[in-house]
């Protein structure tokens, strides 16, 4: 019995050792890989396409990123829509991956102005290439039910920033 047991020993010791060498054998992968595409994700327009009410202490402007506005309201209930037109003339698709709160822009006097942005989501809105595009609507608003106050001047400006990343 005992030589039965020191052969199964071996034999177990002997396949494990050629299962090592099996796998411990050096593998070599030679290539080369290539990934190409074209980033060109930017801000191409904005377009006013709503004003009650309001006028553009200077006009918007963009680069390809960020868009600003500064608008003067007449009085409450007044306000501007924009649309900023983003382009993907890449090759790459793209996500946008944030865009500015607004709270803090919203939070400054004077505070019966506020600004709100529609269309994209941050995280979830998406752009193919080739020249697709997405919209997105700014509106700038003096509350209605406040009271008229003219002691800080009735014009906001914001910037707001669209940040988009590769979209995998």
């Amino acid at each position: 019995m005992r030589n039965k047991l020191l052969v199964a020993a071996v034999v177990v010791v002997g396949l494990a050792s050629i299962a090592y060498a099996a796998y411990s054998q050096v593998l070599t992968v030679n290539g080369t890989g290539t990934a190409a595409g074209d980033w060109d994700v930017a801000i191409t327009d904005i377009t006013q396409t709503a004003a009650v009410g309001a006028t553009d202490n200077s006009a918007p402007t963009f680069d390809a990123t960020s868009a600003t506005f500064d608008v003067d309201l007449a009085y409450p209930g007044a306000y501007a829509t924009y649309d900023v037109t983003v382009t993907n003339n890449g090759s790459i698709p793209a996500i946008l991956s944030s865009l500015t709160d607004l709270t803090a822009t919203n939070a400054a006097a004077p505070t019966y102005i506020t600004y709100a942005t529609s269309g994209v989501t941050g995280g979830s809105t998406t752009l193919a290439g080739g020249g697709a595009t997405n919209v997105m609507s700014v509106t700038v608003t003096w509350d209605a039910g406040s009271s008229p106050d003219t002691s800080s001047g009735n014009s906001k400006g914001a910037t707001i920033t669209l940040n988009y990343d590769q979209d995998t």
